[in-house]
C-alpha cells in the first residue's frame, strides 16, 4: 500500500469520524430532555426537578404549576419535556387549559405521564361529608321513606353555580331518585315544528317569515306533576322517539292548567300520548334505599342510604372539563402535547343550555365543553394509555381545527355519557378536522345517564382511522358517522334556531350550495350538499362490537348517516347486537360506503341500507341478510356497486319468519333474491328446517335462476350451497374455509379476525366487575329448551331456573318466551303464536338460583308502567323464614346488592298490571 493510499485513508477515516461525531451530538441534542414532577406530596413553589421532597425542594404539587414552570423552561431551551406525575389522588376544581405556548415541537415534544408504576388519579369532584339523620320530614316526602332519610349541606363552591345532577359513591353512581313512567294528556298543540326536519321540508317552504320558538310544554295528566318550590332542579327524561332521551330540567309547573313547561326546547314534540316520561330528583319519588335527591334551593342533599353512611365516601362532580388543549381557530394551534398514564374521575354529566348546538338528534352538542379531556383547534397531539371513568360526561372530545390527534390504548367505562367524540366545523367548506386515530381503545357500559350517547361519534370529520377498539354495553349505538342531511339546510331561513343541526349550518358558504338544491327537480338528493359533508374516507377497521341497543332502539353497532363518500367498513366483529336496524346501517341519505370483509353473528338483521355500497366478502350469519328498501339503494345514488362474494348463512336456531326475505319488517312477501336483481359469486345456506329458511330449489342451484351451477366453471349470481367453513378455526377468529369449498372457487377470500378489537378488553382495571345476564333471543333459557331446569352461564356463573308458576298457582304447563323485539324475559301460561306480545301476567312467578354465592345487584325490568307492580322473594331463611321480600311499582330498575347463598331460591312474582325481565346483574362477593 502507498503512501499516497495511506494518505488518503487516514483522511477518509478522519472524516468518518467527524460524521460518527456529529451525528452523534446530532442524536444527543434530540434525544435532550428535562424532566419535572409533580406529586400529591409537592409544593407548587418548589422547582419540581426531583421526584422526592428534599429539604425545600422538591416535586410540584399541580397540574398547573407544571404547566406554568414548562412554559418558563420552553422560553430558555429546546429541549424535550417530560412531566412526570406521581401516584396518588389530585382533586381538580378547575380545567387546565394548554394552549399555543404550552405547545412542544416534533422534534421536542411535552409529555405529561405518570410516573413509572405508579397510578395518579385526577378526580373532578367535591366530597359531601358531615351527614345527619334528618329530624324534620322535608316537605312532599315519600312514606315509604319516613325516619329514612339523611341530610347533608352542599359544599360551597367558587364560581359558576352548581347544580348537581349526579353523586358516587367512590367509583359507584349512585341512583337519583326516580319516579315510575307517566304519559302525557292527550291534546292537540297548534305549534308543532320541531319534529323531524324531513316531515317539515314537505310543508314548508324555503322562504317565508321564520317559525316561532318551539313548544317547551308538557300537558301531564292527574297529579303526575306538581308545583315544586326548586323546579330547576326538578328534571324529565322524555322519550318521544326511540332514538332518544331528553333529559330536560322545569322551569315551572302550572296545577291549575296541567302544564308543565320546560326550560330548554325539547328535540321533539312531547305530544304523543302513548310515549312515556319520567321524573327525576322530586322529593317524592325518593322511595327506596339507594336513591336520593338535591335540593338547590335549600342548598341540601337527602338521601335514603342502602349501607351505613359512615362507609360511604359521597362525591358530587363539579368539573366538567378538566384538561383542554386549545389553539386559535385559525392558527397558532396547540401542538405536540402529550398525556399518557392518567386516570380521570368524576366529571360532571352535560345539561342542555339555551345557546347549545346540537349534532345528529341532539345525540351529542356541537363544540361544546362537555368531555374530560378535550383537544380543540391542536394538531399532533396524545391522549393514550389512560383511564376514564366513574364520570357522568363524555370520555374525550376532538373539536373544529383537530389534526393528527392520535386518541389510543385508553380505557374509558362507566360514562354518563360517550366515549369519544371528533366534531369538525358545523356544515360548510370548512374542512380541518382530519387525518386523527382513535385505536386500540376500550370503551364500555357508556351512557349510564344520557342513553342516546355512542362510544364512538365522528362528526363532519374525515380521513380518520378508527381501529381494533372493543367497544360493548352501549344503551344505543357503537360508532356513528354522520353529517347534515339535506333537509336541515332548507329549514335554516324558517328554524334557525333548531338546535340538530340546523343552528351550526354556516349559512354563507352553504347558501350557493342551498339555491343549487331548490333549482334541481331532486331537492333532496345528497349529490348537491357532498362538498359540505366532511365525514368521508374514514377507515373503520378491525373493531369488536357487542351489546349494543341495551336501553333505545332503532339503532346499530356501525351507523353513517349524511356523510361524505368512500367511508370504509372493514373487517370488524359485529356480535350480540340484537334489535338493530342492521349491525351495519347506511340511514337517511348515505352516499357511497365500502363495507368489506366484516362477519356479523347473534343479531336479527346484518345489513341496513338506504343507499349506495360496495358490499364485498362479507360473512353475515344473521335471520335476515339485508334491511332496506324494495329496490336496493346501490342502484343509484352517487355511485352504483354489485354486492359480490358474499357469504349469507341464517342461524339453524333462529325461529324468525324472515328467512330468504329482504325486508323492512312489512314487506316479507317476496324472497330477497326477488328484490335484488344483481348480485355476484355469492353464497347463502342454513341447517335451519324452517319453511322461510329453506328454498324452493336444490341444493347447487342458482336461487336467482334456479338452475345448477358449477364454482368457477359457470356465472353464478347466489348458490344454495354449504360454504364449508373450517369450524375449529372459526373458535380462534380465522373464518376460513375447508379444502374443497366452493366458497374459494368463487373467489371469496377468508376473514381472519383472530387480531380484532382492543388488547385492552378484559383489563383488570374493569370497574364494577357485574355479570349481567341478559334474557336476549338467544338465551339458553328459551321455552323450546326446555325452560324448567335451563341454565344460562356468564362468566363463570350459572343462573338455573326452579319452577314456572302459573297464574293458578300450577307449575305444569307453563312455559318462558323471550319477546326478540324487547329482549326481555316474559313469563306465560298458555301456548305462544308467533310473534305474540308475552308477559308476567298477576299472580305468575319465576324461580331460579345460581350455582355460586353472589351479591345479587340490579334486576331490571322492562318497561314497568304507572300501578305495574313485582315482587322478588329471596328465600334465604330470614324474616322469620319469609325471606328477603322486595316489591318494586312503577320503576324499571330494583336495587339490591343483597349477598345470596349458592342454591338459594329467588322468586320472581307479577302483583299487578304486565311486566317482563331485560336483565339481572350480579357481581362476585368480596373474599
Amino acid at each position: 500500500m502507498t503512501t499516497e493510499m495511506r494518505g488518503s485513508e487516514a483522511s477518509g477515516m478522519k472524516w468518518v469520524a467527524g460524521l460518527l461525531s456529529a451525528l452523534m451530538m446530532l442524536q444527543g441534542a434530540a434525544a435532550a430532555k428535562t424532566v419535572l414532577y409533580v406529586s400529591p406530596d409537592g409544593n407548587d413553589e418548589w422547582s419540581g426537578r426531583s421526584a422526592d421532597p428534599e429539604g425545600n425542594d422538591g416535586p410540584l404539587a399541580t397540574l398547573e404549576a407544571a404547566r406554568l414552570k414548562v412554559r418558563g423552561i420552553k422560553a430558555k431551551s429546546k429541549d424535550a419535556i417530560e412531566v412526570q406525575i406521581r401516584g396518588g389522588d389530585y382533586k381538580l376544581l378547575k380545567t387546565v387549559v394548554f394552549g399555543p405556548a404550552d405547545s412542544g415541537s416534533k422534534e421536542a415534544p411535552v409529555t405529561y405521564k405518570a410516573f413509572t408504576g405508579e397510578k395518579p388519579v385526577f378526580s373532578g369532584g367535591v366530597e359531601i361529608s358531615k351527614w345527619a339523620q334528618c329530624t324534620k320530614d322535608p316537605a312532599g316526602m315519600a312514606p315509604e321513606a319516613k325516619g329514612k332519610l339523611w341530610v347533608a349541606e352542599i359544599p360551597k363552591a367558587s364560581g359558576a353555580p352548581w347544580v348537581i345532577r349526579s353523586l358516587f359513591d367512590g367509583e359507584d353512581l349512585l341512583n337519583r331518585a326516580r319516579s315510575g313512567s307517566f304519559k302525557y294528556r292527550d291534546v292537540e298543540k297548534e305549534n308543532d315544528s320541531n319534529r323531524q326536519g324531513k316531515k317539515l321540508t314537505s310543508v314548508l317552504d324555503y322562504e317565508g317569515k321564520p317559525l316561532p320558538a318551539f313548544d317547551r310544554t308538557i300537558h301531564y295528566r292527574d297529579q303526575d306533576l306538581r308545583a315544586w318550590p326548586n323546579p330547576s332542579d326538578i328534571e324529565l327524561i322524555l322519550k318521544d322517539r326511540p332514538w332518544l332521551a331528553n333529559v330536560i330540567a322545569l322551569d315551572r309547573v302550572d296545577t291549575k292548567t296541567k302544564i308543565a313547561h320546560l326550560a330548554v326546547d325539547p328535540t321533539y314534540q312531547a305530544i304523543n300520548p302513548n310515549n312515556r316520561y319520567w321524573v327525576e330528583n322530586a322529593i317524592d319519588h325518593l322511595d327506596e334505599p339507594g336513591e336520593w335527591v338535591v335540593n338547590t334551593q335549600e342548598g341540601r342533599i337527602y338521601m335514603w342510604p342502602e349501607k351505613e353512611i359512615t362507609e360511604m365516601k359521597v362525591i358530587a362532580p363539579y368539573l366538567s372539563e378538566f384538561i383542554r388543549v386549545e389553539g386559535e381557530e385559525d392558527g397558532p394551534f396547540a401542538a405536540h402535547l402529550r398525556f399518557e398514564g392518567l386516570t380521570f374521575t368524576h366529571g360532571v354529566r352535560d345539561t342542555l343550555h339555551e345557546d347549545d348546538k346540537g349534532l345528529q338528534h341532539d345525540w351529542e352538542m356541537y363544540d361544546k365543553a362537555n368531555a374530560v379531556v378535550r383537544f380543540r383547534n391542536a394538531e399532533d397531539c396524545s391522549l393514550s394509555s389512560s383511564v376514564i371513568k366513574a364520570s357522568s360526561g363524555t370520555g374525550v372530545r376532538l373539536d373544529q381545527h383537530c389534526q393528527r390527534i392520535k386518541v389510543a390504548s385508553n380505557h374509558l367505562h362507566h360514562l354518563g355519557g360517550g366515549g369519544i367524540v371528533v366534531s369538525g366545523y358545523g356544515p360548510g367548506t370548512k374542512d380541518v378536522n382530519k387525518n386523527n386515530v382513535v385505536h386500540d381503545n376500550y370503551i364500555h357500559h357508556i351512557g349510564e345517564l344520557l342513553w342516546h350517547s355512542a362510544a364512538i361519534f365522528i362528526a363532519q370529520s374525515g380521513h380518520n382511522e378508527i381501529s381494533h377498539n372493543t367497544i360493548c354495553e352501549v344503551p344505543y349505538n357503537g360508532i356513528v358517522v354522520s353529517g347534515c342531511r339535506p333537509h336541515e339546510f332548507y329549514l335554516v331561513k324558517r328554524i334557525p334556531f333548531r338546535r340538530a343541526w340546523v343552528s351550526s349550518i354556516r349559512f354563507e358558504e352553504c347558501e350557493p350550495f342551498i339555491k343549487k338544491g331548490l333549482a334541481a327537480k331532486s331537492q333532496n338528493h345528497l349529490e348537491h350538499f357532498l362538498p359540505l359533508l366532511h365525514a368521508r374516507e374514514n377507515k373503520i377497521i378491525m373493531n369488536d362490537i357487542s351489546r349494543t341497543l341495551l336501553k333505545l332502539h332503532d339503532g346499530n353497532a356501525i351507523y353513517f348517516s349524511a356523510m361524505g363518500e368512500d367511508n370504509l367498513v372493514e373487517r370488524n366483529y359485529l356480535h350480540q347486537n340484537h334489535d338493530t336496524a342492521g349491525a351495519v346501517r347506511l340511514d337517511d341519505n348515505p352516499s357511497f360506503t365500502i363495507i368489506r370483509e366484516n362477519v356479523i353473528t347473534e343479531s336479527e338483521r346484518g345489513l341496513g341500507l338506504k343507499g349506495p355500497a360496495d358490499v364485498i366478502n362479507n360473512f353475515i350469519f344473521t335471520e335476515t341478510f339485508l334491511r332496506g328498501r324494495s329496490t336496493p339503494g346501490w342502484l343509484g345514488g352517487t355511485k352504483q356497486a354489485l354486492p359480490v362474494r358474499n357469504v349469507f348463512m341464517p342461524p339453524a336456531s333462529s325461529k324468525s319468519s324472515n328467512g330468504l326475505y329482504l325486508t323492512d319488517d312489512r314487506a316479507i312477501d317476496k324472497p330477497f333474491y326477488e328484490n335484488l336483481p344483481r348480485m355476484k359469486d355469492s353464497i347463502y345456506f342454513t341447517a335451519n328446517t324452517g319453511k322461510p329458511y329453506v328454498p324452493k330449489t336444490a341444493l347447487g342451484n342458482d336461487l336467482f335462476t334456479g338452475k345448477p351451477v358449477i364454482p368457477g366453471k359457470d356465472s353464478v349470481k347466489l348458490q344454495y350451497v354449504d360454504p364449508m367453513f373450517d369450524e375449529a378455526a372459526m373458535k380462534e377468529g380465522l373464518y376460513r374455509f375447508k379444502k374443497g369449498s366452493p366458497a374459494e372457487k368463487l373467489g371469496i377470500k377468508p376473514v381472519d379476525l383472530r387480531e380484532v378489537g382492543s388488547s385492552l378488553a378484559g383489563a383488570s382495571d374493569s370497574g364494577t366487575g357485574k355479570t349481567v345476564f341478559d334474557f336476549t333471543d338467544g338465551s339458553t333459557l328459551d321455552a323450546e329448551a326446555g325452560i324448567v331446569g335451563a341454565t344460562m352461564t356468564v362468566d363463570g356463573i350459572a343462573l338455573t331456573t326452579r319452577a314456572i308458576i302459573g297464574s293458578d298457582q300450577s307449575e305444569e304447563g307453563n312455559t318462558t318466551t323471550i319477546y326478540r323485539t324487547s329482549n326481555a324475559l316474559s313469563i306465560n301460561t298458555g301456548s305462544v303464536s308467533g310473534s305474540e306480545y308475552q308477559n308476567f301476567d298477576p299472580q305468575e312467578a319465576w324461580v331460579f338460583d345460581f350455582d355460586t354465592d353472589v351479591m345479587l345487584e340490579v334486576i331490571d325490568f322492562s318497561g314497568l308502567g304507572r300501578s305495574e307492580t313485582m315482587k322478588v322473594t329471596i328465600f334465604d331463611g330470614s324474616n322469620g323464614g319469609a325471606g328477603v321480600v322486595r316489591t318494586v311499582t312503577d320503576k324499571d330498575l330494583l336495587s339490591l346488592k343483597k349477598p345470596v347463598s349458592a342454591g338459594t331460591d329467588i322468586r320472581i312474582e307479577q302483583i299487578a298490571g304486565k311486566a317482563r325481565i331485560d336483565s339481572i346483574s350480579v357481581s362476585k362477593p368480596s373474599p
